[in-house]
């Protein structure tokens, strides 16, 4: 079997995976991953700044390393949330090319979350009703699956960076700014009801992925390396992310910074990506959420060894 690669750019992280394709099953050869916030700042200019797009091509240099030692004969790489909005992503991907060899394809919302869909459901328990959420730093793809076979799927333009740029001053949240900030998430989310909440029943499995939901996981799990073993199909009431919250919005900076399971780049979008995760379950009702360690990047890779782009 050939060995292919797909790479995630994220907006605020960057993840690659090596790996085999048979029969829609991956087998894992490789995974590396880097936050290196490629959105930051995007709100207020549209563009991508210099230092993280510094940042991202020196994570993607390394990455195209293990490329070639891995021997990888076919790349999918996707531009996501950050790449649609930035005015200077074409700017941003030339330079990717021209340092590293890899190509940069910026994919819709629309067909982010149904990679994603493709990368949950490779591996996951069947249903009858599920519903699939991925929470990004710039953007939050959703979609909703009758016997794990995605029936609507959609975007919204709201993920962890902008929520935390949007409302956050400090890595201490105060409770203004917590109001604030769930104002936004209802705003979004009563959006999403409108669409989405008819499909919605009580006996729909709730699925989290990327990078918020896995590390929330990994917060509960008290892991102190990440273990996808662990963290895949990992399952939490909601009262437990409730805890998890409330302890989060309370610890000083420094302190959460050290918390088992949290990567201390992600310390202070953990918040935003929490409380949010929270309002989902809230507005639909949901009582339990199932993690699924794949997704985006490895439904690219399943599209990748199906149809060779």
């Amino acid at each position: 079997m050939p060995v292919l690669a797909s790479i995630d750019v994220g907006s605020n992280t960057l993840r690659l995976l090596i790996g085999r394709v048979e029969n829609n099953k991956i087998t894992r050869l490789k995974c590396g991953m880097a936050i290196t916030r490629l959105a930051a700042g995007i709100n207020s200019t549209w563009l991508l700044n210099a230092e993280n797009m510094g940042k991202s091509v020196s994570v993607l240099k390394e990455f195209a390393c293990l490329i070639s030692e891995y021997k990888v004969t076919r790349i999918k790489a996707v531009g996501t949330s950050a790449l649609r909005e930035a005015k200077n992503s074409e700017e941003f991907i030339k330079r990717v090319l021209s340092e590293t060899g890899i190509k940069i394809d910026i994919i819709s919302g629309h067909e982010e979350a149904g990679l994603t869909a493709m990368g949950v459901l490779s591996d996951a328990p069947k249903a009858g009703s599920s519903f699939i959420i991925d929470i990004g730093g710039g953007s939050t793809e959703w979609v909703l699956c009758k016997n794990s076979t995605p029936v609507e799927m959609g975007t919204v333009p709201t993920g962890v960076v902008k929520l935390f740029e949007h409302h956050i001053k400090s890595g201490l949240p105060s409770k203004d700014e917590i109001v604030s900030l769930k104002k936004e998430m209802d705003i979004v989310l009563a959006k999403l009801k409108a669409r989405a909440g008819q499909f919605i029943k009580t006996d729909t499995v709730f699925i989290g992925t990327a990078g918020t939901i896995t590390t929330i996981a990994a917060i509960d799990l008290g892991l102190e390396k990440y273990s996808h073993e662990k963290i895949h199909m990992h399952r939490m009431p909601f009262q437990k992310l409730r805890d998890i919250s409330d302890r989060l919005v309370l610890m000083p900076p420094t302190e959460r910074k050290q918390l088992r399971g949290l990567e201390p780049e992600r310390a202070d979008l953990i918040i935003p990506g929490i409380l949010f995760t929270i309002k989902i379950m809230e507005i639909f009702g949901f009582k339990d959420m199932l993690v699924s360690d794949s997704g985006l990047l490895e439904g690219a890779l399943i599209r990748l060894s199906a149809n060779g782009s």
